[in-house]
């Protein structure tokens, strides 16, 4: 590994995503209630993701129109 990656992903790994920014906001603005709400409605957003990526489904959607109508056509004979 050179220097530059391991600096960039040190960047990157330390530089908060958009839910933890969202979430400091809210505690900010609202205190440490809405902030664990943010913090659940972030985390309930990814869900549908995480399933997708499980399942398989996630490729199929990668595949477009066409590949979710193969997908759907060869698992309901």
């Amino acid at each position: 590994m050179s220097l530059a990656f391991l600096v960039t992903s040190l960047i990157i790994i330390a530089t908060p995503g958009t839910g933890a920014i969202l979430t400091i906001a809210a505690g900010i603005r609202g205190g440490k209630r809405l902030s664990l709400v943010t913090a659940f409605g972030c985390t309930l957003g990814i869900v549908p993701h995480l399933v997708a990526a499980i399942t398989g489904t996630a490729a199929l959607l990668r595949m477009g129109g066409v590949g979710i109508g193969v997908g759907l056509a060869t698992t309901h004979r």
